[in-house]
C-alpha cells in the first residue's frame, strides 16, 4: 500500500468505525492503550498545568499572547465586514461572519509547541469563531501547552493525534465533534492527511519543511545572519535555508561559521546583481524572509511572494515566531505565490447580497434572460420573464 493509499485507508476507517478505530491507531502509532473516554482533557488539568509552570514562562506566554491578540484584532478592524453599493436599483453588497467550529492541530516531535497554539487559536478567537478544539498527541499533552491553550480560548482539547485526529475532526465521532475547518501544521502524515479531507472541511493550507530566505551585503553581521540560518535548519532535516549576495567573501566567512551537520541543508549563493536575488527570492517563495541588508525598506516593494518578512537585521525570524504579533503559521513549499499567513481572514466567509428595489428593470433582466436562453437554461429564463 502506498503512502496515500494508507492515509486514505485510515481517515475511511476512523469515518466508518469513529471512536474504535481512534483507539485503534493511537495505540497503533503512539504504543498508548487509550480508550476513548480519555481523549478529553479535563478543564481541571489545565488550571492545574498552569500551577506547575514557572512565573517567568506565563509571563512571556502572556506577552505573546497580548501581542498576537492586539494584531489581530487590528486586522479585523481593516477587514470591510459589511458593504453596500446600488447599480441600476439593485442593492449589492457582501457581509461576514466566522466560521462556527474550528480544530486546531498541534504537532508533537522532539519537542512542544506553545507557540502553535498561540498562532492558531487566538486568530480564531478573535474572529468570532465559537467553539476551537484543539487535538494534539497524548504524548504532547505538556504543562505549556494546556497553559498556552488556556491563555488562548480554547474550548476542548483532545489527546489525539496524527492523521486519525485530522479524521476524527473531519468526520466527527461520538467523542470528537466535527469542525467546519482544520488549521495548524504537522508532519508528512498530517498534512496528507488534511489534503484528503479538503472538502469535506476547510484547510488553511499544506505546510512542508520550514524555511527560510536572507538576502546579506557586506555590511550585514556575519553571527547574525548564520543565526538565523540555523534557527531554522534545526527544526528538522528537512527544512531549508538559503542566503543570497553579491558579496563572495561573505560566503566564505558564512561557510565556517555553519556545523558540518547542517551544512547539507543550507544553500549559498552569489548573484550578479540585486535584480537577480529579488527574482531568485520571488521564485522560491520563501515562508520566512530575513532582510540582512543596508536599505530593506527600499526593496520592500520588489517582494511579491513571502510568508513574512524581517525588515533588517535586528528582526531576526525567532521574534515572529514567538512574539512579534503575527501567526507564525505561514505557507512553505513556494505556495506563498498564492497564498498567505494565517489570520483573522481565515475564520471568516462572506456572503453576497443582492437585492432587486426596482419593478421597472427590464432591460437588465432582459440581459439576464438573453444569457439564460443562450445556456438553454429554460427555468432560469422563465424565472427572469415573470
Amino acid at each position: 500500500m502506498d503512502f496515500s493509499a494508507e492515509i486514505s485507508h485510515i481517515l475511511k476507517k476512523v469515518e466508518k468505525e469513529g471512536d474504535r478505530a481512534l483507539e485503534f491507531y493511537t495505540k497503533k502509532f503512539d504504543k498508548i492503550d487509550l480508550p476513548a473516554k480519555k481523549f478529553l482533557v479535563q478543564k481541571d488539568e489545565w488550571l492545574k498545568a498552569v500551577k506547575r509552570l514557572s512565573p517567568q514562562f506565563l509571563s512571556a506566554l502572556k506577552t505573546a499572547k497580548n501581542r498576537i491578540e492586539q494584531f489581530h484584532k487590528q486586522e479585523l478592524k481593516r477587514i470591510n465586514k459589511e458593504w453596500r453599493i446600488t447599480l441600476d436599483s439593485i442593492a449589492l453588497g457582501q457581509i461576514s461572519n466566522p466560521i462556527e467550529k474550528v480544530g486546531c492541530y498541534v504537532p508533537g516531535g522532539r519537542t512542544c509547541y506553545p507557540s502553535t497554539v498561540l498562532m492558531t487559536a487566538i486568530p480564531a478567537k478573535v474572529a468570532g469563531v465559537k467553539e476551537v478544539i484543539l487535538v494534539t498527541p497524548y504524548k504532547n499533552l505538556k504543562d505549556e501547552i494546556l497553559a498556552a491553550a488556556l491563555y488562548s480560548g480554547v474550548d476542548q482539547i483532545f489527546s489525539i493525534g496524527g492523521p486519525q485526529a485530522i479524521a476524527a475532526l473531519a468526520f466527527g465521532t461520538k467523542t470528537i465533534p466535527k469542525v467546519d475547518k482544520i488549521v495548524g501544521p504537522g508532519n508528512r502524515y498530517v498534512t496528507e492527511a488534511k489534503r484528503q479531507v479538503f472538502g469535506v472541511v476547510g484547510i488553511e493550507g499544506l505546510a512542508g519543511p520550514s524555511e527560510i530566505a536572507i538576502w546579506a551585503d557586506s555590511n550585514s553581521n556575519l553571527f547574525k545572519i548564520s543565526l538565523n540560518l540555523l534557527a531554522q535548519a534545526e527544526h528538522d532535516t528537512d527544512a531549508r535555508s538559503f542566503l543570497f549576495t553579491k558579496d563572495k567573501n561573505l560566503l566564505k566567512k558564512i561557510l565556517i561559521e555553519i556545523p558540518k551537520k547542517f551544512q547539507n541543508q543550507i544553500h549559498l549563493e552569489c548573484l550578479q546583481s540585486d535584480q537577480a536575488i529579488i527574482k531568485k527570492i520571488n521564485e522560491i517563495a520563501p515562508e520566512h524572509l530575513y532582510l540582512a541588508i543596508r536599505h530593506p525598506k527600499l526593496v520592500l516593494p520588489l517582494i511579491k511572494n513571502a510568508g513574512a518578512i524581517f525588515l533588517g537585521e535586528n528582526s531576526p525570524v525567532a521574534l515572529g515566531d514567538y512574539v512579534a504579533g503575527p501567526s507564525h503559521v505561514l505557507p512553505t513549499g513556494r505556495t506563498a505565490r498564492f497564498n498567505s499567513a494565517l489570520s483573522v481572514k481565515d475564520f471568516l466567509k462572506w456572503s453576497s447580497v443582492i437585492e432587486n428595489r426596482s419593478s421597472n428593470n427590464k432591460k437588465l433582466f432582459q440581459a439576464a434572460k438573453t444569457l439564460a436562453d443562450t445556456e438553454k437554461l429554460r427555468y432560469h429564463s422563465l424565472s427572469l420573464s415573470i
